[in-house]
């Protein structure tokens, strides 16, 4: 007789054998898949069921029997209570291997192209102290003193940090020192309270920085918090404040400026970039650089060629390759991304650049309509992809290549479908790990028209 299905609060052993998206590792127990959170592949552990479905379960690793051989100490006490990072407890050339994985089982399994080349995962030689953004989420404990950290593991409770390994250090010394402002220019916790959150921006090349206070309304704290902030942390340039709707509320207002400077310059791939809190821009920029540099030599661009960059930020692909082309096209929905991109185009001298700034769809077909052209189109969507009807665009314009940068394995799989769809297939794929710690990887596709040779 067949052993029931496991139910909520039931341990059970497991022999976990992958990592899947979002950063848990995966068994089997009767047939069903389980997904277990702080999990290492080749482990055999106890796992405490969190959830069942009627296809899978989740839980949680409460002890390992016998670890993996990839398995290592974490070196962050607060692994396993932050949730920032997933995959501390796995060595770092095994993170690379099951980031390729993913990649690999998403494009079978989701688009069906299991015979596409996938390269093994760029790493990092110093895979910590990496990211030039942070966001540290602001609450009151129970004592109601204020902490500013990151949120555990499906939770909203923000973790007190000692540290944090991933973070550039201005970052660290601009939280510790916002908790030494804020203890002496807010009174009491209900105005502590209004702080929400504090967002930092790192620019490696100068080492200079900017700092976002989010609030609740408009606290009269901000104004003495900058003055403080700015007197008492060196090489930063400004501080901005934005306002939210409380907690529940997953947007805040544009940030205004508060004190010192509203940007910092970035350097990648021997060009600079201007840099505004609200733009998109890689928060990596040793791996950024890497892609840039990739994204320019599969593009291969002629001095006669037109380029299309959509999703194209603060210009981070667009500026090299228009240097080289004759005409670029950038399309960017958000008005901060695009008004650094005009700077950076005038930083770079450029003036073969026509900017859209609208949603790609209707600049797309816009394009179709007056019967244009694109030797190459760049593509760069936010995690959700580019969607069906992007595509359905870009393939009219017919490009020789199409160059798509993707941060979601799922999602690059289902663009790459959608392209295939319409002619055009994915000739090699190249993981970026933009995330080192996470399960997060980044990964570049280079696509042809189907009747192109391989």
């Amino acid at each position: 007789m067949p052993e029931p299905s496991p139910q909520v609060g039931d341990r059970i052993r497991l022999h976990l054998d992958s990592l899947a998206v979002g950063g848990e590792a995966v068994g089997r127990h009767q047939g069903m898949a389980v997904f277990a959170m702080w999990g290492c592949p080749g482990d055999e552990a106890e796992v405490e069921i969190t959830e069942v479905s009627r296809s899978f379960a989740r839980g949680l690793v409460r002890s390992v029997v016998v670890p993996s051989p990839d398995r290592i100490a974490p070196p962050c006490p607060h692994f396993a209570d932050c949730g920032g990072c997933q995959l501390q407890h796995i060595g770092y050339q095994a993170q690379l291997r099951h980031k390729t994985a993913l990649v690999r089982d998403s494009l079978a399994r989701i688009a069906g192209l299991s015979d596409v080349p996938v390269a093994d995962t760029w790493g990092m030689q110093h895979p910590w102290r990496y990211r030039g953004r942070a966001e540290y989420h602001a609450q009151l404990d129970s004592s109601g003193q204020l902490v500013l950290g990151f949120l555990r593991h499906r939770s909203h409770e923000a973790v007190s940090l000692q540290e944090c390994r991933v973070q550039h250090p201005l970052s660290e010394r601009i939280r510790a020192a916002v908790l030494e402002a804020m203890a002496k220019v807010a009174q009491g916790g209900d105005e502590r309270g209004a702080l929400l959150a504090v967002e930092t921006l790192i620019s490696f090349a100068s080492g200079r920085s900017l700092v976002t206070l989010v609030c609740d309304g408009q606290p009269a704290f901000v104004k003495s918090a900058a003055e403080a902030l700015m007197g008492g942390v060196q090489d930063l340039a400004g501080v901005l404040a934005a306002r939210r709707r409380g907690r529940g509320s997953p947007h805040r207002s544009p940030a205004a400026l508060v004190a010192g400077d509203a940007h910092i310059v970035e350097d990648l791939a021997g060009g600079s970039y201007r840099v505004s809190p609200d733009s998109f821009f890689q928060s990596n920029p040793a791996q950024a650089t890497r892609v840039v540099e990739l994204v320019q030599e599969w593009a291969g661009v002629s001095a006669a060629e037109v380029v299309l960059d959509v999703y194209s930020g603060v210009g981070t692909f667009l500026l090299p390759l228009a240097s080289k082309a004759r005409r670029a096209f950038a399309v960017e929905a958000a008005s901060a991304s695009m008004s650094d991109a005009r700077a950076n185009v005038r930083r770079w001298r450029l003036r073969n650049v026509t900017f859209y700034e609208r949603k790609a769809e209707r600049v797309l077909a816009r394009l179709v309509e007056r019967k244009e052209r694109a030797g190459l189109i760049v593509l760069n969507p936010p995690r959700k992809g580019c969607g069906p009807v992007v595509l359905a665009g870009a393939a009219k314009l017919r490009p020789r290549r199409i160059i798509l940068v993707s941060c979601h394995p799922a999602t690059l799989a289902r663009d790459l479908k959608d392209l295939a769809q319409h002619g055009y297939l994915p000739r090699r794929v190249q993981p970026v790990d933009m995330f080192p710690q996470t399960w997060h990887v980044e990964a570049v596709a280079l696509c042809e028209p189907a009747t192109a040779p391989p």
